[in-house]
C-alpha cells in the first residue's frame, strides 16, 4: 500500500471509504455534493488525496464501463417505443441508425470523451450523430416538459447574491449530448487526419511514458507478483500425520 501521511486522521479514511462505497454500489454521488454534507471542520482535501491509496491498499479492481452497454439498452428502449407507437419512426431505419451508432461508439473509444462524459451520455451522442430527431423526441418522453433538475445557483460577478435557476432536464441533457457529439467528431477528425509516421511517433511517446511510470512504481513498491514468488506456502498434505500401521 502507498504510504499515507502520518497526519491522516481516521475520520478521513472513514469518509473516503464511504465515498468509494457509493461508487462501487453504482450510486454515484458528485464530489461537491458529498463535501457539502460534511461538517465545515472536516478537511475535505484529504478525500481525493486518500482515494487512490485506500483503494490500492484494499486491492480494488476497478471496472471502466464503455458506452457500448448503455447503447445496447437505448436501442432496445427505442425499438420498444416504436412498437408502442410512442415514436413515429420506421423500425428498419432505427435498426440501421443503431448499427451506425455502434460503429461510431467503437470509434469514440479512441477519443478522450470517455474521461469527460458518462457512458450513457456518450451512447446518446452516438445515436444523435446519425439521427438527431429521434434523440430529441426520446428525451422529451423520458423527461416530460416541466421536469427540472435540482436548482442550480447561478453566480453573477456583479451581484454576489446567487440566483437559483431551474433547468429543464431534457434540454440540459440534450445540450450535454450535443457537446459530446461535437467533441467526438472533432477528435476523430484529428485522429483520421494523422499520417502513419505521426501515429507511430505518438504511440512511441506514450509507450515511453508508460515504461517510466512502471519503472517508478516498481522502485517504490514491490509488485504483488514478486511477493507471491517469494512466498512458498506449505502444502496441506505435508501437515497431515501418517496413518498408524
Amino acid at each position: 500500500m502507498h504510504n499515507t501521511p502520518l497526519t491522516t486522521h481516521p475520520k478521513h479514511l472513514i469518509l473516503t471509504a464511504l465515498f468509494l462505497a457509493a461508487k462501487t454500489e453504482n450510486a454515484f454521488i458528485p464530489l461537491q455534493y458529498f463535501k457539502s454534507q460534511l461538517p465545515a471542520s472536516v478537511d475535505t482535501s484529504q478525500l481525493t488525496t486518500l482515494e487512490f491509496p485506500l483503494s490500492s491498499g484494499l486491492q480494488f479492481s476497478f471496472t471502466v464501463w464503455s458506452c457500448v452497454r448503455p447503447l445496447w439498452g437505448f436501442g432496445l428502449d427505442l425499438i420498444h417505443l416504436v412498437n408502442e407507437g410512442a415514436l413515429d419512426f420506421d423500425k428498419d431505419a432505427v435498426g440501421k441508425t443503431m448499427d451506425q451508432a455502434r460503429q461510431w461508439a467503437l470509434e469514440s473509444l479512441r477519443t478522450d470523451a470517455q474521461f469527460l462524459f458518462t457512458p450513457p451520455q456518450i451512447a446518446l451522442s452516438c445515436i444523435y450523430h446519425y439521427n438527431k430527431e429521434i434523440i430529441r423526441e426520446f428525451l422529451i418522453i423520458k423527461f416530460p416538459p416541466g421536469r427540472v433538475l435540482s436548482p442550480v445557483a447561478n453566480k453573477n460577478l456583479d451581484d454576489p447574491k446567487p440566483v437559483v435557476v431551474q433547468v429543464d432536464a431534457a434540454e440540459k441533457l440534450l445540450q450535454t449530448v450535443i457537446a459530446c457529439d461535437v467533441l467526438i467528431t472533432e477528435r476523430l477528425a484529428i485522429i483520421h487526419g494523422r499520417s502513419k509516421d505521426d501515429t507511430v511517433k505518438l504511440v512511441t511517446g506514450i509507450d515511453k511514458k508508460l515504461w517510466r511510470c512502471r519503472k517508478h512504481l516498481d522502485s517504490v513498491e514491490p509488485s504483488e507478483t514478486a511477493k507471491r514468488k517469494n512466498f512458498s506456502p506449505v502444502d496441506d498434505r505435508d501437515l497431515k500425520k501418517p496413518k498408524a500401521e
